[in-house]
């Protein structure tokens, strides 16, 4: 009995390129499919609307510009972009995180000047969970540093805002975050009305965070891929 030996099937440079390519594409429709079905399942994309969190967004002064936000809030800091709803109105606002609850702030001068001019430059001071040193606020991307309307107190009844603020032994006024609270502004301080105007808001009406911006005139899904990815980072 004669036996026939197996021969392995020889493959082609052509086939091996065949072959290549479709796994590539294949593995970019998987990556593409996967991160569709995660922000949609798992993200809610919201449209951004205004000018208060100039220039990172619509800063042509179109709200062409949105966010991807999880509901997971339980890792909130500062820095981050939240979505707040105000329980008075229930209107929704995007803000950057400034202070947390057990923390102190005040705004006062930097001893610098605005470059160009002989007007001094003002900052957030915070005393990290009411202990310790003061520390200057470092906001790169604050574009107008100069003194704006600063605690004020708000137009509706239903917080009383003066509560909250302490006096040092200077006599500087500062406010002081309730552990349930948290403060928050606009990066556009002088075109947004934040936690500056009408206090310290209660964390249980915060939305969501924002985990992808989504800039206006380009693809939303490109720059989802490079966001996910780490191609591209917009913090």
């Amino acid at each position: 009995m004669k036996y026939n030996l197996y021969k392995k099937k020889q493959y082609n440079l052509f086939q091996y390129i065949i072959v290549t390519v479709l796994v590539f594409f294949g593995v970019i429709f998987l990556t593409v499919a996967g991160i569709m079905f995660y922000s949609n399942a798992f993200l809610e994309y919201h449209l951004v609307d205004g000018v208060s969190m100039q220039p990172l967004f619509n800063p042509n002064g179109k709200n062409e510009d949105g966010v991807y936000i999880t509901t997971d809030v339980s890792n909130v800091t500062y820095g981050d972009i939240i979505i707040y709803e105000k329980p008075e109105d229930g209107k929704l606002v995007i803000k950057r995180v400034i202070a947390m609850g057990g923390d102190n702030i005040m705004l006062k001068p930097t001893g610098e000047l605005l470059e160009g001019t002989s007007d001094p430059e003002y900052a957030f001071f915070i005393q990290y969970n009411s202990q310790g040193e003061w520390i200057e606020l470092d906001e790169p991307y604050i574009k107008d540093k100069s003194v704006y309307t600063y605690f004020v107190k708000p137009d509706f009844e239903d917080y009383d805002y003066n509560k909250n603020f302490l006096e040092t032994q200077n006599g500087e006024l500062y406010l002081h975050i309730n552990d349930d609270e948290i403060f928050f502004a606009g990066d556009n301080r002088t075109s947004s009305y934040d936690c500056i105007d009408y206090g310290p808001r209660k964390t249980e009406n915060i939305v969501g965070e924002v985990v992808y911006i989504i800039h206006g005139g380009e693809s939303r899904l490109w720059q989802l891929i490079k966001q996910v990815l780490g191609i591209s980072e917009w913090r």
